[in-house]
């Protein structure tokens, strides 16, 4: 239902919740991914969403133990019927 476009992966966890508000099915991808893809982007075209890849990394408590903590990144996405197909 909600998947990127790029990788075929369907996307989880919150960023199921995030894109359902959209009110948009199918296929989503990152604006590189677009480009890739061989879409281009309308000018003035803004993400539709914003998701969350989440990642360990090391940080250092005042102890000077290290610790792994849960973070994310932000990613901007576009739905595929945002763009057009280079050529059209």
């Amino acid at each position: 239902m909600y998947y990127n476009a790029l990788t075929q992966k369907h996307y989880e966890g919150k960023n199921i919740e995030i894109l359902k508000a959209t009110g948009l099915t199918g296929g989503f991808m990152t604006f590189n991914q677009a480009v890739k893809l061989g879409y281009k982007i309308p000018k003035g075209t803004k993400a539709i969403a914003k998701l969350n890849k989440p990642h360990w990394r090391l940080v250092e408590t005042a102890n000077g133990k290290l610790e792994e903590k849960l973070s994310a990144s932000k990613f901007s996405v576009f739905h595929s019927s945002q763009l057009i197909e280079e050529g059209a």
